[in-house]
């Protein structure tokens, strides 16, 4: 039996939006066996909340904002709502920095 052997780092970045409410990206990467696998989630906080929530599996969230804001409810919801792509680059970038060989 092979020990195997693989990198695994997260990093997260907040930013605040306009209405008080933040949205939080976290970002990882993930090596095995010399591949790489970048990915992200994301989570919101509500003005003057201090709980974090996902918006595409919180019921409270898709009943009260995702169907009265889109018709046809949480299928038409996408990350493209909450965050740019510049936003994602961002935060990978950090955590790029953080892992980055000297």
């Amino acid at each position: 039996m092979s020990a195997e052997k693989y990198l695994s780092m997260t990093h997260e970045k907040i930013y605040k939006r306009k209405d008080g409410s933040q949205v939080k990206i976290s970002v990882w990467l993930y090596v095995h066996e010399n591949k790489s696998n970048w990915g992200y989630l994301i989570f919101l906080q509500e003005p003057n909340s201090d709980r974090w929530l996902d918006p595409f599996s919180d019921r409270g969230y898709i009943s009260r904002v995702i169907k009265p804001k889109f018709p046809s409810g949480p299928y038409s919801d996408t990350f493209d709502n909450y965050v740019t792509r510049e936003e994602i680059l961002k935060a990978k970038l950090e955590l790029w920095q953080k892992i980055k060989p000297a």
